[in-house]
This record gives C-alpha cells, sequence and structure tokens, in this order.
C-alpha cells in the first residue's frame, strides 16, 4: 500500500481533489491519495508516515520566500498555505521520500530548497509573448510545446524530445534551487520542468499532466513513476 500525500488548494475541495484528476492519476499509478489539510506543526508527522508527496497547483507563492520584492502583477499570497507547504516540503526532502510538483507544487519545491521565480512571465519575459502560458480554457487541450533536455531524467521518463503541453500560469521557475536542474524549457525559454540532480525523485513540472493523464500515457508517467519511486523506498 503506497500513501501519497495530496497538497492543494482549499480544504474545502478535499473531495473534489480526490475523486478528481489528481486523486485518479494517483489511483491508476496505484497509490492512495491522501489529502492533507494546511496545518504546519503536522508536517513532520506527514514526512515519517506516508510514502511520497504530490503538490498541486494553485496560487502565486509570497515572493518574500525567494527573497524578492512583490511586484504589481504578483498575485496575493495564501499564508497558510505557502506555511505549511515550504514546512512539509522541507521536511519530506529531509526524510528522502519522493516528491512531485505541478504547477505551483514545482515552483513551491524550487523556493523551499533556496530557487528563485519569475514573478511575471508577460511583463518579465517579454520574449515568451507568443507562447500562451496562461491559457485558462486549454486545461484539456495542450497548446505549447516543450523541449525536453537530453541526458535528464524527465527526458528519459518521457521517452521523448519535445511534447505539447497545457498551460495555465504566469509565474515560472527562474534560478533552479541548489540540487536541482532544469529538465524541460518551452521554445522562448521559459522552464517547464525541473528535477534532483541526484537520484533522489524530485520532480516539478510546470503544466498538468493530471487532466490530460486518462487519455495520454506519456502523462500518467509522472505519476507512475512516483509511485513506483516509493515503493522502491519502502
Amino acid at each position: 500500500m503506497i500513501l501519497i500525500g495530496v497538497v492543494s488548494t482549499e480544504p474545502s475541495l478535499r473531495k473534489k481533489i480526490l475523486s478528481g484528476d489528481y486523486g485518479k492519476a494517483v489511483r491508476r499509478a496505484g497509490g492512495i491519495p491522501v489529502f492533507l489539510t494546511w496545518k504546519k506543526r503536522r508536517s513532520a508527522f506527514w514526512a515519517a508516515h506516508l510514502d511520497g508527496f504530490l503538490f498541486t497547483g494553485g496560487g502565486d507563492p509570497d515572493p518574500k520566500y525567494y527573497g524578492q520584492a512583490t511586484l504589481p502583477e504578483c498575485g496575493t499570497p495564501n499564508v497558510a498555505r505557502d506555511e505549511f507547504e515550504l514546512a512539509l516540503l522541507k521536511a519530506v526532502v529531509a526524510a528522502g521520500k519522493p516528491v512531485l510538483g505541478i504547477c505551483r507544487g514545482e515552483q513551491m519545491l524550487n523556493t523551499a530548497l533556496g530557487g528563485t521565480l519569475v514573478q511575471d512571465i508577460p511583463s518579465q519575459r517579454p520574449e515568451a509573448a507568443a507562447e500562451n502560458h496562461r491559457d485558462e480554457e486549454g486545461r484539456r487541450n495542450p497548446s505549447h510545446p516543450a523541449r525536453l533536455i537530453p541526458g535528464t531524467k524527465l527526458h528519459e521518463l518521457l521517452g521523448c524530445e519535445e511534447l505539447l503541453t497545457n498551460s495555465i500560469h504566469h509565474q515560472a521557475v527562474d534560478i533552479p534551487a541548489p540540487g536541482l536542474r532544469i529538465c524541460a524549457v518551452s521554445p522562448a525559454g521559459i522552464v517547464e520542468g525541473i528535477e534532483a540532480e541526484d537520484d533522489r525523485f524530485l520532480l516539478g513540472l510546470q503544466w498538468h499532466p493530471e487532466a490530460l493523464a486518462a487519455n495520454d500515457p506519456i502523462m500518467q508517467r509522472p505519476f507512475d513513476a512516483l509511485v513506483e519511486a516509493c515503493r522502491k523506498a519502502k
């Protein structure tokens, strides 16, 4: 039995998350999703008793956690969620537990380990203007490509040089945290994936594979890999 802690949006959406795309992707991989509420004091407990962790999409992290002043284009932070996720990520990484971060989850993984973010792609990365990174209507309709960097674990896992992704974000990883490396980029150079440089399973994806995984085996593979990494670690 592989228990995957799922950290997500408002706790009131627990049922929707567990029965929706995230929960289904974990179950297809053979894991059991466990919804985690934002209780910072429980971080050490979850890190010790769950097998792996899935950090999901949501609003913008507070830039203070990566040493920047807040730009006008940055969204209002959710203090409770930020504090819980940062504490939990540090605890689970210290415990050696596998982590998959999606969209905000990738950004929080990078932030927790000491990296920085692009607060607003349109204003800070105008070279990416032709790429639709905030396609609110395209959750189930991939719209722009991401190139997988040869020699990375993500490249090996997905087995392709490039794939179309579904983007619903205006922030992205800027400088990877120590111990993490970029494993996927958009044509304009926006970071689409990060991973651990060593053998740990720490994977962040800027797109939303959970929304496509039911019909696309390639998009299911990150969830399969998360659960398999948990099995190997038991």
